[in-house]
């Protein structure tokens, strides 16, 4: 009888243990998501701004780092590399490449609020955010369930990106509207499908001098 409560005990011990473990590393999103965008302008001639910007993307996420491409006549895929910071960016027609760092400010914010809604996109539970930057006005329904990584986006000062993940607290983007000077870009998510063992990078990192950290960093 002592042994058989001695197992008992010990397997609780375990169960308690494995609990604690589970939910002190929480599961972020690893996997692809893919969005089509439309236009729309007072000024500019829709088909053509159509043509010359890009009509789909596609996300890649690990637990560190995130992979976007934009389909264009000038197709640009964005390699982002969470641990330094850096991002490399690809023009495929040119086979141009452009190292920038991210966790440089690009932008600033202006005024911001966030509201609830009833909506679902893929099914998932949103949240709404909104901001003006410096230089257009932004909305994103974000995804309250499926989150990304902090990783992708604490070091990521650029284009908003680290108050993005703050204020949606990681929550996946599935839709979003940019509203420029002269036309408004708004993007949906159709497509999303999730990958344990991702890696979200389609590039060998470590023969690219973009994403070795410079002294001192």
């Amino acid at each position: 009888m002592q042994t058989y409560l001695t197992l008992v005990a010990a397997l609780l011990l375990l169960g308690g243990q494995t609990l604690l473990i589970s939910c002190s590393k929480p599961k972020y999103f690893t996997g692809t998501i893919e969005y089509q965008y439309t236009y729309s302008s007072a000024i500019l001639d829709v088909d053509s701004l159509s043509k010359h910007t890009p009509h789909k993307s596609e996300f890649r996420y690990d637990n560190i780092n995130y992979q976007s491409r934009f389909f264009a006549i000038d197709t640009t895929t964005y390699y982002y590399y969470g641990e330094s910071g850096k991002c490399l960016s690809q023009i495929h027609a040119q086979n141009k490449f452009e190292c920038e760092d991210y966790r440089l400010p690009t932008d600033t914010v202006i005024s911001y609020k966030e509201y609830k809604t009833d909506e679902k996109i893929l099914g998932q539970p949103c949240k709404v955010i909104e901001w003006q930057g410096k230089y257009f006005y932004n909305i994103l329904y974000v995804s309250t369930d499926v989150k990304i990584s902090p990783a992708t986006y604490k070091n990521h000062l650029a284009y908003n990106w680290k108050f993005y993940g703050e204020k949606a607290d990681g929550g996946l983007i599935l839709r979003s509207e940019h509203r420029f000077k002269n036309y408004t870009m708004k993007g949906m998510a159709v497509k999303m499908k999730k990958e344990r063992r991702l890696k979200s990078l389609t590039i060998d990192t470590e023969k690219i001098d973009c994403f070795n950290k410079l002294p001192g960093d």
